[in-house]
């Protein structure tokens, strides 16, 4: 952070995001302020938080007053916020505090949190573990008549009881032609036989989430169905096999793009290849061919998904998603088996 702070000539950085806050410090609040500039750092809360944080926080806490945080920051020179995070409101409030000294920075910690330490990778990998199990289960709680509903609040019922703290996203469970809809919610259809299956799930362990997608066929499903699953798998592995520090990342997307092109088939790709995943199931970076993260380059640490999927509405949908840990010589898939 100090380098950060370095390399845009701040003197100081406000971080009011509370995720931003518990990165740092290993406190929850609903509202505090973290101000960092180049000798230090101090945490800034309400009555509410003092003791505890006082006790837990890794870095000084204070009182969340004006002229506590006026005399931190210093006199001179400009302070950035998060301007992704910050509403017009909040900006305003804030200019009243330090008058004509904010400048805007969007999310300034996403390329920190980006890379994650071997204790977060440990412990995502135990989310993950706890995810594949909460598959397993669902996929034998699978018969004829169950309702999406039913296998969603399944998953989260045996999660929450294995040691879950919390579901990453609401489980996206979905049957036959349901299964075409990339953000779709359980609902009330039932399982038929010859019905694709969707499952997209994730799960919250020491605040880390977890995020992976199988389809599969129960019973013997529309042969076009079935090209789909094929040219899924395919253009997955695609993207899997160029995943090393370096690589761009909008090669990935492109990589699995010219898979589902020569089969006349990426008409049919909704959404971008992944994401990264942490603290947040949807973090930085964004891993489109086009997007405005395709020139940022993997680097060892880094956690993301790779999900591609085609879709046929009113027929149904494939979606194939692993999430994936950079290492220094490849990738290690939390979802191997």
């Amino acid at each position: 952070m100090r380098s950060y702070l370095k390399k845009h000539r701040l003197p100081a950085l406000l971080l009011d995001n509370p995720i931003d806050i518990f990165y740092i410090t290993g406190c929850e609040v609903s509202l505090g302020r973290v101000i960092v500039h180049q000798e230090e750092a101090k945490f800034f809360v309400d009555g509410r938080y003092f003791q505890a944080c006082s006790q837990k926080s890794a870095i000084p806490v204070g009182h969340l007053a004006a002229a506590d945080q006026k005399k931190f920051a210093g006199k001179k020179g400009k302070i950035g916020f998060d301007s992704a995070f910050t509403t017009v409101e909040d900006a305003e409030r804030l200019n009243q505090l330090f008058p004509k000294r904010l400048e805007p920075l969007a999310s300034p910690l996403r390329k920190i949190r980006a890379i994650k330490s071997s204790v977060e990778l440990e412990i995502m990998r135990r989310s993950a573990q706890l995810n594949w199990k909460g598959f397993l289960h669902v996929k034998k709680k699978l018969k004829v008549g169950v309702t999406e509903k039913e296998m969603a609040w399944e998953f989260e019922r045996f999660c929450r009881e294995n040691g879950a703290s919390a579901l990453a996203f609401e489980p996206i469970i979905a049957f036959g032609e349901n299964t075409a809809m990339p953000h779709y919610r359980a609902g009330d259809r039932r399982l038929k036989k010859g019905d694709l299956v969707l499952v997209d799930i994730g799960v919250m362990i020491d605040h880390y989430d977890s995020d992976m997608t199988r389809t599969f066929a129960f019973g013997k499903v529309d042969p076009i169905l079935e090209k789909l699953m094929t040219v899924v798998r395919a253009s997955h592995a695609a993207a899997l096999k160029i995943c090393k520090p370096g690589q761009r990342l909008g090669m990935l997307d492109k990589a699995a793009r010219d898979v589902m092109r020569k089969e006349k088939l990426e008409k049919l790709y909704l959404h971008s290849l992944g994401h990264g995943v942490g603290l947040e199931i949807h973090e930085w970076p964004r891993l489109k061919v086009d997007g405005i993260d395709k020139d940022v380059v993997l680097e060892c640490g880094m956690v993301i998904t790779i999900e591609p999927g085609l879709y046929m509405a009113g027929i149904g949908g494939v979606r194939h998603e692993d999430t994936i840990a950079i290492t220094k010589t490849g990738y290690e898939n939390f979802y191997e088996k």
